[in-house]
Protein backbone atom coordinates (compact mmCIF):
# COMPACT_ATOMS: atom_id res chain seq x y z
CA UNK A 1 0.00 0.00 0.00
CA UNK A 2 3.13 2.16 0.56
CA UNK A 3 3.77 2.58 -3.28
CA UNK A 4 0.26 3.50 -3.92
CA UNK A 5 0.22 6.17 -1.20
CA UNK A 6 3.20 7.58 -2.60
CA UNK A 7 1.68 8.59 -6.23
CA UNK A 8 -0.02 11.36 -3.96
CA UNK A 9 -0.32 13.25 -0.70
CA UNK A 10 -3.24 13.88 0.90
CA UNK A 11 -3.33 17.98 3.09
CA UNK A 12 -7.00 17.37 5.35
CA UNK A 13 -8.23 21.09 5.93
CA UNK A 14 -11.00 20.85 9.04
CA UNK A 15 -12.74 23.59 11.59
CA UNK A 16 -15.84 25.56 11.54
CA UNK A 17 -14.23 27.89 9.05
CA UNK A 18 -12.46 25.12 6.42
CA UNK A 19 -15.59 25.86 3.69
CA UNK A 20 -15.51 29.48 3.39
CA UNK A 21 -11.26 29.34 3.87
CA UNK A 22 -10.70 26.99 1.14
CA UNK A 23 -13.32 28.92 -0.74
CA UNK A 24 -10.71 31.78 -1.31
CA UNK A 25 -8.16 29.98 -2.16
CA UNK A 26 -9.03 27.80 -5.20
CA UNK A 27 -10.83 27.85 -8.66
CA UNK A 28 -12.96 25.90 -8.16
CA UNK A 29 -16.48 26.08 -5.92
CA UNK A 30 -15.93 24.05 -2.71
CA UNK A 31 -19.67 24.91 -1.87
CA UNK A 32 -19.74 21.76 -4.23
CA UNK A 33 -19.09 19.17 -2.54
CA UNK A 34 -21.96 19.51 0.10
CA UNK A 35 -24.61 20.66 -2.31
CA UNK A 36 -24.06 18.02 -4.38
CA UNK A 37 -22.65 15.12 -2.96
CA UNK A 38 -19.63 15.32 -5.67
CA UNK A 39 -15.87 15.36 -5.61
CA UNK A 40 -13.90 18.35 -7.34
CA UNK A 41 -10.60 18.78 -9.41
CA UNK A 42 -9.18 22.41 -8.64
CA UNK A 43 -6.30 25.02 -9.01
CA UNK A 44 -4.57 26.82 -6.50
CA UNK A 45 -2.86 29.76 -8.27
CA UNK A 46 -0.18 32.66 -7.29
CA UNK A 47 -1.43 36.39 -7.35
CA UNK A 48 -0.47 36.14 -10.89
CA UNK A 49 -2.89 33.82 -11.52
CA UNK A 50 -0.34 30.87 -12.53
CA UNK A 51 -0.77 27.72 -10.85
CA UNK A 52 0.98 26.31 -7.81
CA UNK A 53 -1.16 22.99 -7.06
CA UNK A 54 -3.71 21.11 -9.08
CA UNK A 55 -5.82 19.62 -6.34
CA UNK A 56 -8.47 16.41 -6.26
CA UNK A 57 -10.60 17.66 -3.77
CA UNK A 58 -13.05 15.06 -1.83
CA UNK A 59 -14.63 15.45 1.66
CA UNK A 60 -16.03 13.43 4.58
CA UNK A 61 -18.41 15.15 7.05
CA UNK A 62 -17.07 18.44 7.78
CA UNK A 63 -13.54 17.52 6.46
CA UNK A 64 -11.99 18.60 3.60
CA UNK A 65 -9.04 16.49 2.02
CA UNK A 66 -6.90 17.49 -0.89
CA UNK A 67 -5.04 15.72 -2.95
CA UNK A 68 -1.57 16.33 -4.53
CA UNK A 69 1.84 14.85 -5.65
CA UNK A 70 4.57 14.21 -2.67
CA UNK A 71 6.69 17.17 -3.97
CA UNK A 72 4.61 20.01 -3.13
CA UNK A 73 2.40 18.93 -0.49
CA UNK A 74 4.29 19.82 2.73
CA UNK A 75 5.31 23.83 0.86
CA UNK A 76 1.39 24.19 -0.13
CA UNK A 77 0.34 23.19 3.43
CA UNK A 78 2.67 25.82 4.80
CA UNK A 79 1.57 28.37 2.36
CA UNK A 80 -2.04 27.60 2.74
CA UNK A 81 -1.24 28.06 6.99
CA UNK A 82 0.09 31.72 6.01
CA UNK A 83 -3.67 32.89 4.63
CA UNK A 84 -5.46 31.34 7.90
CA UNK A 85 -5.06 34.53 10.21
CA UNK A 86 -8.13 34.48 12.66
CA UNK A 87 -10.13 32.00 10.90
CA UNK A 88 -11.09 28.52 12.96
CA UNK A 89 -9.34 26.34 10.54
CA UNK A 90 -6.76 23.54 10.71
CA UNK A 91 -4.35 22.68 8.00
CA UNK A 92 -2.83 18.91 8.63
CA UNK A 93 -0.35 17.39 5.50
CA UNK A 94 -0.18 13.33 5.17
CA UNK A 95 -2.34 12.25 7.92
CA UNK A 96 -0.85 9.02 8.97
CA UNK A 97 -4.66 7.29 9.43
CA UNK A 98 -5.52 7.74 5.98
CA UNK A 99 -5.01 5.76 2.57
CA UNK A 100 -6.72 5.41 -0.81
CA UNK A 101 -6.37 3.18 -4.32
CA UNK A 102 -7.81 3.78 -7.44
CA UNK A 103 -9.16 0.65 -8.97
CA UNK A 104 -11.57 -0.08 -12.96
CA UNK A 105 -15.32 -0.50 -13.46
CA UNK A 106 -14.07 -4.49 -12.80
CA UNK A 107 -12.46 -3.78 -9.94
CA UNK A 108 -15.25 -2.31 -7.62
CA UNK A 109 -17.37 -5.02 -8.36
CA UNK A 110 -15.36 -6.92 -6.31
CA UNK A 111 -15.82 -4.82 -3.37
CA UNK A 112 -18.27 -6.62 -0.54
CA UNK A 113 -21.93 -6.33 -1.21
CA UNK A 114 -23.69 -3.88 0.52
CA UNK A 115 -20.52 -2.01 1.80
CA UNK A 116 -21.35 1.49 -0.58
CA UNK A 117 -23.39 2.48 -3.09
CA UNK A 118 -21.04 2.74 -6.20
CA UNK A 119 -21.47 6.35 -7.99
CA UNK A 120 -23.37 6.38 -10.96
CA UNK A 121 -22.05 9.99 -12.63
CA UNK A 122 -18.39 11.40 -12.91
CA UNK A 123 -17.32 12.98 -9.80
CA UNK A 124 -20.01 11.87 -8.00
CA UNK A 125 -18.97 10.59 -4.13
CA UNK A 126 -20.82 8.08 -2.16
CA UNK A 127 -20.23 7.05 1.45
CA UNK A 128 -20.36 4.05 3.29
CA UNK A 129 -22.60 3.39 6.50
CA UNK A 130 -20.20 4.58 8.72
CA UNK A 131 -18.87 7.10 6.96
CA UNK A 132 -15.34 6.08 7.01
CA UNK A 133 -14.91 5.29 3.28
CA UNK A 134 -15.66 7.15 0.53
CA UNK A 135 -16.09 6.28 -3.29
CA UNK A 136 -15.94 9.04 -6.25
CA UNK A 137 -16.15 7.87 -9.93
CA UNK A 138 -13.62 10.22 -11.27
CA UNK A 139 -13.57 11.99 -14.83
CA UNK A 140 -12.40 10.61 -18.08
CA UNK A 141 -13.57 8.50 -20.82
CA UNK A 142 -13.27 4.88 -19.23
CA UNK A 143 -14.46 4.37 -15.32
CA UNK A 144 -11.85 4.28 -12.97
CA UNK A 145 -13.33 4.81 -8.87
CA UNK A 146 -10.84 6.67 -6.29
CA UNK A 147 -11.32 5.04 -2.93
CA UNK A 148 -10.06 6.94 0.22
CA UNK A 149 -10.91 6.77 4.09
CA UNK A 150 -9.61 5.10 7.05
CA UNK A 151 -6.20 3.22 6.74
CA UNK A 152 -7.25 0.17 8.14
CA UNK A 153 -10.26 -0.32 6.60
CA UNK A 154 -8.79 0.77 2.96
CA UNK A 155 -6.14 -1.83 3.42
CA UNK A 156 -9.26 -4.71 3.80
CA UNK A 157 -10.95 -3.24 0.52
CA UNK A 158 -7.26 -3.00 -1.59
CA UNK A 159 -6.57 -6.62 -0.64
CA UNK A 160 -9.72 -7.94 -1.00
CA UNK A 161 -9.59 -6.31 -4.89
CA UNK A 162 -5.89 -6.86 -5.74
CA UNK A 163 -4.21 -10.32 -5.60
CA UNK A 164 -0.23 -10.21 -5.66
CA UNK A 165 -0.81 -11.12 -9.57
CA UNK A 166 -2.68 -7.68 -10.37
CA UNK A 167 -0.68 -4.15 -10.44
CA UNK A 168 -3.27 -1.50 -9.29
CA UNK A 169 -4.30 1.31 -10.99
CA UNK A 170 -2.18 4.07 -11.50
CA UNK A 171 -3.32 7.57 -10.54
CA UNK A 172 -0.67 9.19 -13.25
CA UNK A 173 -1.31 7.40 -15.71
CA UNK A 174 -5.02 7.48 -15.45
CA UNK A 175 -5.13 10.96 -15.34
CA UNK A 176 -2.94 11.45 -18.09
CA UNK A 177 -4.92 9.37 -20.49
CA UNK A 178 -7.51 11.20 -19.46
CA UNK A 179 -6.08 14.56 -20.40
CA UNK A 180 -5.54 15.74 -16.32
CA UNK A 181 -3.38 17.74 -15.82
CA UNK A 182 -0.94 17.83 -12.36
CA UNK A 183 1.17 20.08 -11.16
CA UNK A 184 4.90 19.07 -9.44
CA UNK A 185 8.16 21.09 -8.16
CA UNK A 186 9.10 21.62 -11.76
CA UNK A 187 6.48 23.27 -13.29
CA UNK A 188 4.64 25.43 -10.42
CA UNK A 189 4.59 29.18 -11.79
CA UNK A 190 4.33 28.02 -15.46
CA UNK A 191 0.37 27.61 -16.34
CA UNK A 192 -2.31 29.77 -15.94
CA UNK A 193 -5.28 27.61 -15.19
CA UNK A 194 -6.94 28.04 -18.78
CA UNK A 195 -3.58 26.22 -20.51
CA UNK A 196 -3.58 23.15 -19.18
CA UNK A 197 -7.51 23.01 -19.56
CA UNK A 198 -8.98 23.39 -16.44
CA UNK A 199 -11.55 25.26 -17.80
CA UNK A 200 -12.73 22.19 -19.88
CA UNK A 201 -12.95 19.71 -16.98
CA UNK A 202 -15.19 22.21 -14.85
CA UNK A 203 -11.98 22.95 -12.36
CA UNK A 204 -13.01 26.98 -12.65
CA UNK A 205 -16.32 28.03 -11.24
CA UNK A 206 -16.17 31.90 -12.92
CA UNK A 207 -19.83 32.73 -10.63
CA UNK A 208 -18.09 32.13 -7.24
CA UNK A 209 -16.53 34.79 -5.12
CA UNK A 210 -12.89 35.57 -5.33
CA UNK A 211 -9.83 33.99 -4.70
CA UNK A 212 -5.98 34.37 -5.64
CA UNK A 213 -5.46 34.97 -8.93
CA UNK A 214 -8.70 35.27 -10.15
CA UNK A 215 -8.47 38.45 -11.86
CA UNK A 216 -5.76 36.90 -14.42
CA UNK A 217 -8.08 33.87 -14.44
CA UNK A 218 -11.31 35.87 -14.90
CA UNK A 219 -9.97 38.15 -17.85
CA UNK A 220 -8.65 35.16 -19.98
CA UNK A 221 -11.84 33.79 -19.96
CA UNK A 222 -14.09 37.21 -20.63
CA UNK A 223 -11.87 39.13 -22.88
CA UNK A 224 -10.52 36.20 -25.12
CA UNK A 225 -10.15 32.82 -25.89
CA UNK A 226 -6.65 31.36 -24.83
CA UNK A 227 -3.85 30.85 -26.81
CA UNK A 228 -2.50 27.87 -24.99
CA UNK A 229 -3.87 24.32 -24.76
CA UNK A 230 -3.01 20.82 -22.97
CA UNK A 231 -2.94 17.78 -25.50
CA UNK A 232 -2.19 14.17 -25.10
CA UNK A 233 0.43 12.83 -27.43
CA UNK A 234 3.22 10.05 -27.77
CA UNK A 235 7.13 9.95 -28.24
CA UNK A 236 9.85 7.77 -28.62
CA UNK A 237 12.82 8.32 -25.85
CA UNK A 238 15.84 6.64 -24.76
CA UNK A 239 15.76 8.10 -21.30
CA UNK A 240 12.72 9.89 -18.86
CA UNK A 241 12.26 13.55 -20.12
CA UNK A 242 12.28 16.30 -17.16
CA UNK A 243 9.71 18.07 -16.26
CA UNK A 244 8.69 21.58 -18.33
CA UNK A 245 11.08 20.56 -20.61
CA UNK A 246 10.81 22.69 -23.79
CA UNK A 247 8.74 21.82 -26.70
CA UNK A 248 9.80 23.20 -29.93
CA UNK A 249 9.13 23.14 -33.78
CA UNK A 250 11.71 24.35 -36.10
CA UNK A 251 13.87 25.20 -33.27
CA UNK A 252 11.70 27.53 -31.58
CA UNK A 253 10.10 27.05 -28.31
CA UNK A 254 6.24 26.86 -28.62
CA UNK A 255 5.55 25.09 -25.22
CA UNK A 256 6.46 22.82 -22.23
CA UNK A 257 6.14 18.70 -20.92
CA UNK A 258 3.03 19.01 -18.10
CA UNK A 259 3.79 15.31 -17.28
CA UNK A 260 4.47 11.93 -18.68
CA UNK A 261 4.37 8.02 -18.31
CA UNK A 262 6.30 5.35 -19.68
CA UNK A 263 3.98 3.40 -21.99
CA UNK A 264 6.48 0.22 -23.40
CA UNK A 265 9.73 -0.12 -24.30
CA UNK A 266 10.85 3.71 -25.18
CA UNK A 267 7.50 5.38 -25.86
CA UNK A 268 6.47 7.61 -23.83
CA UNK A 269 2.60 8.64 -23.23
CA UNK A 270 2.75 12.69 -22.97
CA UNK A 271 1.00 15.48 -21.55
CA UNK A 272 1.88 18.94 -23.28
CA UNK A 273 0.76 22.43 -23.14
CA UNK A 274 1.03 24.19 -26.71
CA UNK A 275 0.68 27.00 -28.47
CA UNK A 276 -2.71 26.41 -30.42
CA UNK A 277 -1.59 27.17 -33.89
CA UNK A 278 1.55 25.52 -33.38
CA UNK A 279 0.05 22.17 -33.11
CA UNK A 280 0.51 20.74 -36.29
CA UNK A 281 3.89 21.86 -37.09
CA UNK A 282 5.21 18.62 -36.16
CA UNK A 283 5.92 19.37 -32.44
CA UNK A 284 9.28 17.92 -31.08
CA UNK A 285 10.76 16.49 -27.43
CA UNK A 286 14.09 16.26 -26.99
CA UNK A 287 14.63 16.57 -30.35
CA UNK A 288 11.76 13.22 -31.26
CA UNK A 289 8.38 14.22 -32.57
CA UNK A 290 5.09 13.77 -30.71
CA UNK A 291 2.94 11.93 -32.67
CA UNK A 292 -0.86 11.42 -32.28
CA UNK A 293 -1.91 14.73 -30.31
CA UNK A 294 -5.14 15.17 -29.58
CA UNK A 295 -7.71 16.96 -26.86
CA UNK A 296 -10.79 15.65 -26.52
CA UNK A 297 -13.04 15.00 -23.43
Amino acid sequence: MDKIKNQLDVIKISGVDAESFIQGQITNDITLLSGEKKSIYAGYCSPKGRLLAFFFITKIDNDYFLFCPPCISESISKRLSMYVLRAKVEIKCSPEDLNYFLVDKNGIEKLPNNLISIPQNKMQTTLNHNRSVSLTMLDGPKNYFFVFGDKKEISKLHNAIYSAEINPCNWNDVHIESIIPNIFNETQDLYIPQSVNLDLIDAINFKKGCYTGQEIVARTHYLGKPKRRMYLGSVELNKNPELGSEIKASDEKIGSLVNYYKQKNDVFRILVELRIEKVDAQPTLNGNEILSLKMQY
